[in-house]
């Protein structure tokens, strides 16, 4: 395997292959089910039971007539299935591509952890346990009403959490001041669409969600903030999340205002709505979804990506397993 620029570690009989692989922390495992028989797929369910092995890559090598041989190996998790005898040319090549596409799910994580800590930074600066979640739960409820995409759903559910990462940038003075804003407060405390758009910028995982951090304060008629955009120049994922803002700041209060009821803030968002600021079907969507009962189910926190902590990364080498070898001070605006 050298020539393929592959470091190969064989395990032969009488040796544990769990204690290999947690050793050497190998990029693929290939387990030879000819020889290991029942054991291939017990080792298999094991790693991908283990948070820390579940994204290893696993191939398995069976009979070309074996079904159930086959069939046990995919349903303990196995990644792909060869038939013996094994073309190593293609062997090399289903390695790649399961190191590939291991690797890609593991930058997923990556990005989901990510995500994860920057909210509870965010959360712990502002003094709002339970934000970020709120806004997430709630935005997705809208966006179903509102029949978006898996890529937009997505896309929607980690904007909603990262709408205010400008926020961080910020002195503690502004963001934590208890009581209205002075003007030049207001406009640094409106930077932060900027900023956060600017923070996104480098991750290309986090370029969908770039529009929604940036224009969650836009409104429809041009009064909005940073770019004044119009109409349906306002992508329609930053109108959710600037509803969902919204009635998050009536509901869950100020430093220097009280918690209003839903009724109170639903009535703000269809005064929003008359002034040309939102969308009325919108409104009227999420007023649906929070009479339907969503509310109480939107305050409860979920995962955002996957309820697993992110997986460690595999190293480079293989195993082989083998028994034979606006106006400044607003509630909403803030």
């Amino acid at each position: 395997m050298k020539r393929h620029g592959v470091r190969a570690c064989l395990v032969g009989p009488g040796i544990d292959a769990r204690a290999v692989i947690d050793a050497t922390r190998p990029a693929v495992v290939v387990i030879d089910m000819v020889s290991a028989g029942a054991s291939a797929s017990n080792l298999c369910r094991q790693l991908k039971r283990d948070v820390d092995t579940r994204l290893l890559p696993i191939v398995l090598i069976c009979e070309p007539h074996d079904r159930g041989a086959r069939l046990a190996g995919l349903q303990s998790g196995a990644d792909t299935v060869l038939h013996m005898p094994v073309d190593f040319e293609e062997l090399m090549a289903r390695v790649r591509h399961t190191v590939h596409a291991s690797q890609f799910i593991g930058d997923l994580e990556s990005a989901a952890s990510i995500i994860m800590t920057l909210t509870a930074m965010l959360e712990a600066r502002t003094c709002s346990p339970g934000h970020c979640h709120r806004m997430a739960n709630y935005a997705m409820a809208l966006g179903r009403v509102s029949a978006l995409s898996e890529p937009e759903s997505q896309a929607l559910y980690r904007g909603a959490f990262l709408h205010d990462i400008g926020m961080l940038a910020l002195p503690d003075a502004v963001t934590h001041k208890s009581g209205p804003l002075e003007s030049h407060e207001y406009e640094l405390i409106k930077s932060h669409t900027v900023v956060g758009d600017a923070l996104c910028a480098n991750l290309r995982t986090l370029h969908a969600v770039r529009p929604i951090v940036r224009h969650h304060h836009e409104r429809l008629d041009g009064t909005g903030y940073p770019d004044g955009l119009r109409g349906d120049e306002v992508p329609l994922l930053a109108q959710i999340v600037g509803i969902i803002d919204v009635f998050e700041a009536i509901t869950a209060g100020r430093a220097y205002e009280r918690p209003r009821t839903a009724d109170e803030a639903i009535r703000v968002l269809h005064d929003e709505a008359d002034r040309g600021w939102r969308r009325h079907d919108l409104v009227d969507g999420f007023e649906s979804v929070v009479r339907a009962g969503a509310l109480e189910s939107a305050r409860r926190p979920g995962p955002l990506l996957d309820p697993g902590s992110a997986a460690t990364r595999p190293g480079s080498s293989v195993v082989s397993v083998s028994d034979r070898p606006a106006d400044p001070g607003r509630a909403t605006d803030r």
